[in-house]
């Protein structure tokens, strides 16, 4: 086969321009550090590097609930922690001034002052914020929970944030649970059973109260309708736990009306108040170690992740600078024969 002059040419450019293109390659990835730089250079490895990249930014964005949640709970935890020191002032008044031995209706006048002010600092931290937001106002994070005199103005909703693919952590505590001492399966009832006029709680319709009532005599009909509105009235019928509010309101007023009786009463209560506070610090506590659980788990992910990204997207450097010591010597040997060939010109033959 005939080899032309043009053909020599146009295989010294084909030479001359992939050993080039090789050397911009190896200079990009010196450069970078990145053997990926576009689609292109690797399609499987692109792809998997995309995949890697949105569980890598989705391990971070849990990462910072994590931290809210943690955030939020921790203080939540602390704004317990000073109710429950006022729970335990509260109690070691009721016992000083539960006898005569020491004390009279001055000392006892003096010391329900000391409750009223309890009994505000509980409504302060009951209306305690986080932020901008109440973090005792259930779902209604935006106004107070509680009003000057403790009735309740939240609901018991239950905010959750998504700290794992499918899992969501609670990540505060209704007042009325705190303060009031109710359970949720008692925030079916509606409100207006409860004495309260604000209708914070859903409620379903029972079977029972779509049927058609048929009354009965009317001494039997009133007879079980008093006994509905006293079970209704009994707390213990309705909370589990004590209300904080009133068990101080009933101390200072025992107190005030230096009744002994009356102040040995609350003492009871005031032990099952700090025992309902210390409950809910606990389940407060065991939220914060499953984050802790979590947090490091997504930070183990997050390396994880970032190595295998590492390893696909990264370049090695040693192989880098070698390849680029190998193509400057090839690109440099392609130019010396390159030249030799190309040299001889249509003189050069006539001579």
């Amino acid at each position: 086969m005939r080899v032309s002059n043009s053909m020599n040419y146009e295989q010294v450019k084909t030479n001359i321009s992939k050993n080039r293109s090789e050397m911009n390659d190896l200079q990009n990835q010196a450069a970078s550090m990145k053997r990926i730089t576009k689609p292109s250079d690797d399609p499987v490895g692109t792809a998997r590097m995309l995949g890697i990249r949105t569980d890598k930014a989705g391990t971070e964005q849990y990462m910072k609930n994590v931290e809210i949640s943690k955030t939020f709970l921790s203080f939540t935890d602390s704004a317990l922690g000073e109710l429950t020191e006022l729970l335990s002032k509260a109690k070691e008044q009721a016992v000083a001034q539960a006898t005569d031995a020491g004390t009279n209706a001055q000392t006892r006048m003096a010391v329900a002052t000391e409750v009223d002010q309890m009994f505000k600092d509980a409504i302060n931290v009951g209306n305690r914020k986080f932020g901008e937001r109440f973090i005792f106002g259930g779902y209604k994070t935006t106004h107070s929970p509680f009003d000057h005199e403790g009735k309740y103005l939240g609901d018991d909703g239950s905010i959750q944030i998504e700290t794992n693919n499918g899992v969501y952590t609670s990540i505060n505590i209704s007042g009325d649970k705190v303060f009031l001492g109710r359970n949720d399966p008692l925030s079916t009832i509606p409100d207006n059973r409860r004495g309260s006029s604000t209708p914070n709680y859903p409620v379903q319709p029972s079977k029972d109260d779509e049927e058609i009532q048929v009354r009965g005599p009317a001494s039997i009909h009133d007879r079980r309708k008093i006994e509905e509105d006293e079970k209704i009235k009994d707390p213990k019928e309705n909370e589990q736990g004590e209300n904080i509010f009133r068990v101080m309101k009933a101390l200072s007023n025992g107190l005030k009306a230096n009744d002994t009786v009356a102040i040995q009463e609350t003492l009871e209560r005031l032990d099952t108040a700090f025992e309902q506070v210390n409950l809910l610090r606990a389940q407060v506590g065991s939220r914060v170690a499953s984050l802790e659980n979590t947090s490091e788990s997504h930070s183990k992910n997050k390396i994880d992740e970032s190595a295998l990204l590492s390893s696909i997207e990264d370049a090695d450097a040693f192989e880098v600078f070698t390849d680029i010591t190998k193509n400057e010597n090839a690109l440099k040997a392609t130019l010396q024969t390159s030249g030799k060939i190309i040299q001889p010109g249509l003189l050069d033959f006539l001579r």
